[in-house]
């Protein structure tokens, strides 16, 4: 355990002695993903869940709340780590009885490695689109990351990662720990296997790579090549895929070049 995880247990365990680990930190994680999104978003709703849940605290608790953001922010800035990932192992947050299983950080960054590939494949101007359908708290996505930052490649600027999971702890994780890390992120809470969207929000990397808008002129110069308008191979170039296995059965999953 580093020191980063033993300081954030010792905080959320001083936060509130009335409510136990699990619920404090569930809110945390409410109140940590709303502080990074509405703001910026101008998103009401998610102010109000923020609100909802600080008037739980007194303001030396909230205090404490940021306490955790900031060990949160020093982890990552450390080195590239399924930081709260980590903490939710370590804290026996886990849901056992539903097989909840987190990757360990090493075995993810194994498996990026292998499915990103050295060489990468050619983007020809496009997005690298990474896609991570149970992404629990974004471990798969962040040992991407470092990996692509060990080839060389702008993540911040040239990629999309897309990161899904069924429990909204999870996704709040995930949410929290790209939003840090300035990636262009697109997190949902919903279930993969039946296409049930819960809640989903974009990360502010997202908003300042400009990602929706290369999006649509990717489809739009897809759309013009398809129909034969346009018969430049640098427009028609199809759009590259990585999607990260979401457990320990990897394969080489899905990478359309």
């Amino acid at each position: 355990m580093n020191q980063h995880v033993k300081d954030f247990i010792k905080v959320l365990d001083s936060i509130k002695p009335s409510k136990n680990r699990y619920e404090v930190f569930s809110d945390w994680l409410i109140m940590s993903a709303a502080s990074l999104y509405a703001p910026w978003k101008k998103c009401q709703k998610t102010e109000n869940e923020y609100l909802e849940i600080a008037n739980q605290y007194t303001k030396e608790e909230i205090d404490k709340h940021g306490d955790l953001l900031a060990i949160t922010v020093n982890a990552l800035e450390d080195e590239e780590q399924d930081f709260l990932g980590d903490v939710f192992t370590q804290t026996e947050l886990t849901n056992s009885r539903t097989g909840q299983f987190f990757t360990p950080y090493h075995v993810s960054y194994m498996m990026a490695e292998i499915t990103i590939g050295d060489p990468m494949p050619p983007l020809k101007g496009k997005l690298l689109r990474i896609n991570e359908p149970c992404c629990g708290a974004g471990g798969m996505m962040i040992a991407s990351i470092a990996v692509l930052k060990k080839r060389g490649f702008n993540y911040q600027q040239d990629a999309y990662f897309i990161g899904q999971d069924i429990d909204a702890r999870c996704a709040r994780m995930a949410y929290i720990q790209l939003s840090l890390l300035a990636a262009p992120a697109v997190i949902i809470c919903g279930n993969t296997l039946t296409l049930e969207v819960y809640w989903e929000r974009e990360t502010i990397g997202f908003h300042m790579a400009g990602t929706k808008f290369r999006l649509r002129a990717e489809a739009m110069l897809d759309f013009i090549a398809n129909t034969n308008i346009q018969k430049d191979e640098e427009l028609s170039a199809p759009e590259t895929i990585i999607t990260l296995p979401p457990s320990g059965n990897f394969t080489q999953g899905e990478l359309f070049l």
